[in-house]
């Protein structure tokens, strides 16, 4: 059997009486359903006899008034006296009187007739009058109701709408709410006269018939604007870049209004950049002929440096900032901020080696050694954040740099004579007309790509004011989940100033808790204010649900309530209408909870009322893949030249010092320069074979005596050879001739004998004290970045085994 299908409940507007499940028992009132129904009932149907009463007597008096006048004209005075004597005799004869009553009846020619009762209403002369006179009261009913029937209709529609309009909520003050296609009609009005004024306005002036004949491209190239298509409506003029922002969860339909949006820009040639956090546009959109994409996880991703954007201190500290974050207090600030000196600091020395490349930065900032990276960045402003002293804070702040800048390693390098891609010189491009930059990622890899991406995003909105005002749209900006990146001080600096350059911003979120943890309380509120275009669809978090409530407005309105009072004596029936105001949302938060997907409500800017609206799903072929993932990640590699490759290095791949190995080297050509050719190495001092011998015994020892004490050591051997040739060896020799035993003197105290003769005899002992902290560690030399106690060599006991 057929069933009719249920009304949709959403939709219906049908009344809902609700009876909560926690009630309890039953109120107790003085009359019953019966007595309250039939008093009311009674009083109305009072109240419109009262009503109708009004048009009846209207209609009487006018029919009465009507017929008197035409049997004043048309009517004679024995024809009325003729009529007169029907009724009487017919009344006579209704109640049964006296039949044979004799009646002198007047004739029209005053001859008078003699007759009886029953046989007056036949006569003849009576008969034709009272035809006539039936003729006139018709006549005159019809004439009451041409008269009549336009007053009784007037009255009872003018009933009606007073009675329905003195319920009517009063608009006082405040925001509106109107139909879909109300505020279609008045912004296509709106904007034809914007149209029509502004070709106006040109020199020389164009007609607007004329430009609207042109096709679409050839009218923007022209600066000719094209209004948009926004949430089924168009945008009001110029106003595509007061910006958007569109609030939804999952599924309510945010991407697909921004693939709308995509489209049109293409079909008109402007540029977008898009944020793809689920490769949805780029397997819509991605033309590899015109398209670009960044993401290190993708291996279309272009090969690109952050030198190929930045070149200047400005810039590097710009770039810094978003990809280093704002700590979320004061003592973490300081590390945030010391990093991205660091990384402008480090970039800039690397303008100057011409070492502009991922792998370079990952080479000489990530995995350099901190004696290094201060050497490097002596001089500079990052030098006392990266001073050996204090090795336990530089490293910190290294460590927060490497946090946060990890996948700069991944990003392809260019290849060797070719430029990378650069942010700033495709937006200045202005031959590759509708092309759009892809900053992409999936959630698995936004651990690591986040920083990146917001990198990315903040070069692309400040490469926008590189390339001058206008006041023609060029360039959007969609970002998705713009919560999902860090945040982007560019884009609250571009929604203030985007406008005269040409960009237009389109933020989605899903709630308004997640845009404030990335941009705080504050700077929520700021990037929502700056968005004029609402386009509210739903979401099921009651916090986003009443700022969204808020977005739409709310109004004072002036409402009308009725009561009634019934009693016993009809007196006291009584009807009332009392006036009241009050301040109320246009929707309310729950209205918003409860809409179905792509339904939803879109406020404009400059005063335009919001409406409710209702999105209409497009699919999209694909075009192409939305990820094509690396399979083997590998970072940028980085060859440094001879003078930085041919460096010693110590564990695991740090460089060590080299200063002491390299005075060996210099000391043994100074000993084989005074040696004559082919002579033999003269015989080695009690001490030089002491000291290795110690030397021998105790590795764990030496290996954490000081770079000076080292250096010394092995210095004392050149200055015995140089003993030995001078002669200053003889007391030496005098007592391994007497055979007396060197247990007068301990090894260490030899070793440090000689040291002392050594260091009396050093040009380095008489060094300026002014000297940098780097010269004086390469001459001393420095054993680790940590602080370590040393073994006191003066002590014989220290040495003992």
């Amino acid at each position: 059997m057929f069933r009719r299908p249920q009304e949709d409940i959403r939709f219906s507007k049908k009344a809902a009486t609700l009876e909560h499940h926690s009630s309890r028992g039953e109120i107790v009132r003085n009359a019953g359903s019966f007595t309250r129904g039939s008093q009311l009932f009674t009083h109305e149907a009072s109240m419109t006899w009262a009503g109708i009463r009004l048009p009846v007597i209207v209609w009487a008096v006018t029919s009465a008034a009507l017929a008197s006048t035409i049997m004043t004209f048309y009517f004679q005075e024995h024809e009325l006296q003729l009529v007169l004597m029907k009724m009487y005799a017919e009344l006579w004869n209704w109640v049964s009187l006296n039949p044979q009553k004799e009646v002198h009846l007047t004739l029209p020619d005053d001859s008078v007739v003699v007759g009886l009762m029953p046989w007056v209403p036949h006569h003849p002369a009576v008969v034709f009058a009272w035809s006539k006179f039936l003729h006139l009261l018709a006549a005159s009913a019809l004439g009451a109701i041409f008269i009549c029937a336009p007053l009784t209709i007037w009255f009872v529609d003018y009933s009606r709408k007073r009675g329905s309009d003195i319920l009517k909520e009063r608009h006082e003050r405040g925001s509106l709410l109107i139909e879909r296609a109300e505020l279609d009609a008045q912004i296509r009005a709106f904007n034809t006269k914007a149209f029509e004024e502004e070709c106006a306005n040109r020199n020389p002036a164009a007609s607007p018939q004329a430009v609207l004949k042109l096709p679409l491209l050839e009218r923007i190239a022209k600066g000719f604007h094209s209004p948009y298509r926004v949430a089924t409506l168009p945008c009001p003029w110029r106003l595509e870049q007061s910006h958007m922002m569109l609030i939804g969860t999952t599924g309510a339909g945010k991407t697909t209004e921004l693939k709308k949006i995509v489209t049109q820009a293409r079909a008109r040639g402007h540029r977008c950049v898009i944020f793809d956090l689920t490769g949805s546009f780029i397997e819509s959109f991605y033309n590899p002929k015109t398209d670009f994409i960044l993401n290190t996880m993708d291996k279309r991703c272009q090969p690109w440096t952050i030198f190929t954007d930045c070149d200047n201190y400005s810039d590097f500290l710009s770039a810094a900032t978003a990809l280093i974050p704002s700590g979320r207090n004061a003592e973490d600030d300081f590390w945030q901020k010391a990093a991205r000196t660091l990384f402008t600091e480090m970039c800039m020395k690397l303008i100057e080696k011409k070492a502009m490349s991922n792998g370079a930065l990952a080479y000489h900032l990530m995995q350099a050694d901190l004696k290094r990276i201060s050497e490097e960045l002596e001089n500079t402003v990052a030098a006392p954040l990266v001073a050996t002293q204090a090795a336990k804070m530089a490293e910190s702040i290294r460590a927060t740099f490497n946090t946060h800048a990890n996948a700069l390693r991944f990003i392809p390098d260019p290849m060797p004579g070719k430029e990378g891609f650069s942010i700033n010189s495709w937006m200045a491009d202005t031959e590759n007309e509708g092309s759009i930059l892809f900053i992409s990622s999936n959630h698995n890899d936004l651990v690591l790509n986040r920083p990146l991406l917001t990198l990315w995003m903040d070069l692309a909105v400040n490469a926008l004011f590189r390339i001058g005002r206008t006041r023609n749209l060029r360039t959007w900006f969609l970002l998705d989940e713009v919560h999902a990146l860090h945040r982007l001080p560019a884009i609250e600096h571009g929604l203030q100033t985007a406008r005269a350059v040409g960009g237009a911003f389109v933020l989605g979120i899903h709630s308004f808790a997640m845009l404030s943890e990335t941009y705080g309380e504050n700077g929520a509120i700021g990037l929502t204010s700056l968005a004029g275009t609402k386009l509210i669809l739903k979401t099921p978090d009651l916090e986003t649900a009443k700022r969204c409530s808020d977005f739409i407005g709310s109004r004072e309105v002036r409402q009308m309530d009725e009561a009634y009072s019934y009693g016993y004596n009809s007196t006291r029936d009584a009807s009332t209408i009392t006036p009241r105001k009050e301040v109320q949302h246009l929707v309310m938060p729950d209205d918003i909870k409860d809409m179905p997907a792509l339904h939803g409500f879109v406020k404009f800017p400059d005063g335009f009322p919001a409406a409710r609206i209702k999105l209409t799903y497009q699919d999209y072929p694909p075009v192409a893949e939305g990820f094509e993932r690396v399979t083997h990640m590998r970072a940028s590699e980085y060859k440094p030249p001879e003078d930085e490759s041919d460096a010693p290095k110590g564990e695991e791949g740090r460089e060590t010092d080299g200063p002491a190995n390299q005075d060996i080297l210099i000391a043994d050509q100074a000993t084989d320069q005074r040696r004559p050719d082919g002579a033999p190495e003269e015989g080695k001092s009690d001490a030089e074979l002491e000291a290795e011998k110690f030397a021998q015994a105790f590795p764990p020892k030496l290996g954490n005596l000081s770079k000076s004490d080292s250096a010394n050591i092995h210095t004392s051997g050149f200055a015995d050879r140089l003993r030995q040739q001078s002669g200053e060896d003889a007391s030496d020799k005098e007592e391994s001739s007497r055979g007396s035993a060197p247990s007068d003197h301990s090894d260490a105290q030899r070793l440090k004998t000689a040291d002392q003769r050594i260091d009396s005899k050093s040009p380095g002992s008489h060094r300026d004290e002014q000297e940098s902290l780097i010269q004086r560690e390469q001459r001393l030399g420095i054993g680790t970045e940590q602080e370590r106690e040393q073994p006191d060599l003066s002590d014989d006991s220290g040495m003992e085994m």
